[in-house]
């Protein structure tokens, strides 16, 4: 188990603060602006290794940079399509895909990786505006 250090209570206050789905660059540039000495290197692999260990959820997503979420429990996510918002969609504990799975196919599931994609409300008024200006 690794130490906790200044720099990893930073990296993840900066984190929950946020209250999204930030990727590393996205909290390396949130905490430069308190931090200046902080290295970008030390962001990703205190999140990485957080990841890691369990203490965040590391996102895979196609068409983004992994996000980094400090909600561990099990969920699911959604990601707008033209932003790149992404949002937790809460489950009711007793559908989660792999409890399907496990009892269905008779695998354990280890891990997996549900991606799901749309567009987000507020880019659907920005389209609803423009397709109603054209």
């Amino acid at each position: 188990m690794k130490r906790n250090t200044i720099q990893k209570t930073i990296i993840l206050e900066t984190l929950r603060e946020m209250n999204c789905h930030a990727s590393a660059g996205m909290v390396y540039d949130e905490i430069r602006e308190k931090y200046p000495t902080i290295s970008r290197g030390t962001v990703f692999r205190v999140l990485s290794d957080a990841a890691e260990e369990g203490e965040v959820l590391r996102l895979h997503l196609t068409e983004a940079d992994d996000r980094f979420d400090i909600t561990t429990y099990p969920h699911y996510h959604i990601t707008c399509r033209k932003c790149g918002f992404v949002r937790d969609i809460a489950t009711d504990p007793g559908l989660h895909l792999e409890n399907h799975i496990t009892e269905n196919g008779g695998f354990l599931v280890e891990d997996y990786h549900l991606e799901l994609l749309g567009i987000c409300p507020d880019c659907q008024r920005i389209l609803k505006q423009q397709a109603t200006t054209k």
